[in-house]
């Protein structure tokens, strides 16, 4: 099939979350498996110097035209370690900003009108290079006019006789809300406005999800949390009614990157047959922090933002008790300024036991994998997540709340399951529920044969991408079927 991935961050030109991590990876899992696949994503001042640091010089694609009053371009390259074509669309007014989400220099959130810029350009390009897609995948808010586009332009543009539309919900959290003065930014026709109508304002991702010919969500439990109303941030009800069209897949991981066994940013490779050899990677991780390489206590490794969303919040309130218990961590990450104030409190106050870094470094974070004995995700909710499969790939059970992608992913050990468990996981969004598990994954550790199944049974999970991507495939010819296009 002809599959085109439209996306506002690809790995590794432009990121700040897993969005990107799924769509530097995807496509070329899916080109693996014989599928003709294109990305394409906006020409942003991050991607030009990505491209810079690895040598790429993009080839134009074709010659500059105007999407309204505004003149884009359409340059090219591929995915690293592939041959799936890259496309970037670029305007500079809207796409070379200090960062990716930028406001306009006016300071107004413009999103809308640069994302429906971007698609339209999109569109565009696939008319003068011939290569409308089978399936038009979206990804996100950002993307959601892909799907309306295709579905409620008058007329129908022909060279998407052949196309369906697939919407993937990264994070409902984030929906694309904007005033009903910017729908004429959308290029619809009036007749659909209320198609995107949501409480006096516009919703990107209400439109895309009324929209798609299917909708697939990140992991399965996170596709039923959001037709609830607790997970579905307002738009449980339509997602219910779409509930016959909406999947999960969850997400996978880039065996190139994340793999204990190939992997250049650790002290010493290892896999599930020498996972003695992980000892290396701890003392290396402790003597870069300051902590004593020698000491057999616990360690636990966390990378994240600090946010609501991930629960770190949860964290701080009885870390005292933790460190008190002989628990020592190892933090990266970065956000609310709250939760960094406490990182340096307690990298300040308890060194030896606490080492964090605000910021992020990759490497740190493929040594703290690697180096970490458990690692910790007390996330409130979380569509996939990434890092629990990276801990589990790495032999470091993680230790997670059972939500979204966290629960289809982590099998908690109970003291009675001790032949399938891959890590440890509790229920309450609170401070004594996360102390009590780390304490007894604590506990579990102390028992080296037990903690060694664990830590083998969670590198035998298979969440390459090959397989999310066969799940897609599946997801693609039912839905073509559907429409009588297979």
């Amino acid at each position: 099939m002809r599959i085109a991935h439209l996306s506002a961050e690809v790995t590794p030109f432009a990121k700040t979350g897993g969005l990107g991590d799924v769509v530097g990876a995807l496509p070329k899992a899916q080109a693996e498996l014989g599928h003709d696949v294109t990305v394409w994503m906006p020409l942003y001042r991050q991607a030009w110097k990505a491209m810079r640091q690895r040598g790429i010089e993009p080839e134009v694609a074709c010659e500059p035209f105007r999407v309204g009053q505004q003149q884009v371009g359409i340059l090219r390259t591929v995915l690293p370690d592939s041959n799936v074509p890259l496309f970037f669309v670029g305007a500079d007014e809207f796409f070379n900003r200090p960062n990716i989400y930028s406001n306009a220099p006016y300071g107004e959130d413009d999103g809308i009108i640069r994302y429906s810029l971007f698609v339209r350009a999109v569109f565009g390009a696939m008319h003068r290079l011939w290569n409308a897609p089978q399936i038009m995948h979206a990804h996100d808010w950002h993307m959601a006019l892909a799907p309306m586009a295709l579905r409620w332009d008058t007329p129908r543009d022909w060279v998407f006789n052949d196309t369906v539309s697939v919407l993937t919900i990264h994070n409902l959290a984030y929906q694309g809300i904007y005033p009903h003065r910017m729908f004429p930014a959308l290029g619809l026709p009036p007749s659909v406005q209320p198609q995107v109508d949501w409480d006096g304002a516009i919703n990107l991702m209400k439109g895309g999800i009324v929209a798609a010919d299917v909708i697939t969500a990140v992991s399965p439990t996170f596709a039923h949390e959001i037709t609830t109303p607790d997970g579905g941030f307002g738009l449980d009800p339509l997602l219910r009614m779409r509930s016959s069209d909406l999947m999960g897949i969850v997400n996978g991981i880039d065996p190139l990157i994340w793999n204990p066994a190939h992997d250049r940013q650790i002290a010493r490779n290892y896999d599930a047959q020498t996972l003695g050899a992980k000892l290396e990677n701890r003392r290396a991780l402790l003597r870069s922090t300051g902590m004593d390489p020698d000491d057999p206590s616990f360690v636990v490794g966390i990378v994240g933002r600090l946010t609501h969303q991930k629960g770190f919040d949860l964290l701080f309130p009885v870390l005292g008790d933790l460190i008190g218990s002989g628990v020592r961590f190892v933090m990266l990450g970065s956000g609310e300024r709250e939760l960094e104030n406490r990182m340096h409190y307690y990298s300040h106050h308890a060194q030896g036991k606490f080492w964090g870094y605000v910021g992020f470094q990759d490497d740190l974070a493929h040594r703290i994998e690697a180096g970490a004995d458990a690692f910790l995700m007390p996330s409130r909710f979380e569509p996939c997540g990434l890092n629990q499969l990276y801990s589990l790939a790495y032999g470091t059970p993680p230790i997670v709340r059972r939500v979204g992608g966290l629960a289809d992913t982590v099998i908690g050990y109970d003291g009675r399951n001790r032949d399938e468990a891959t890590g440890f996981t509790f229920e309450a969004a609170t401070p004594p529920a996360l102390r009590d598990t780390v304490l007894w994954a604590q506990r579990c550790y102390q028992d080296p044969m037990l903690w060694t199944q664990i830590a083998r049974d969670g590198m035998a999970q298979d969440y390459s991408w090959r397989h999310s991507a066969q799940l897609y495939d599946d997801v693609y010819r039912a839905v073509r079927r559907h429409k009588g296009l297979a």
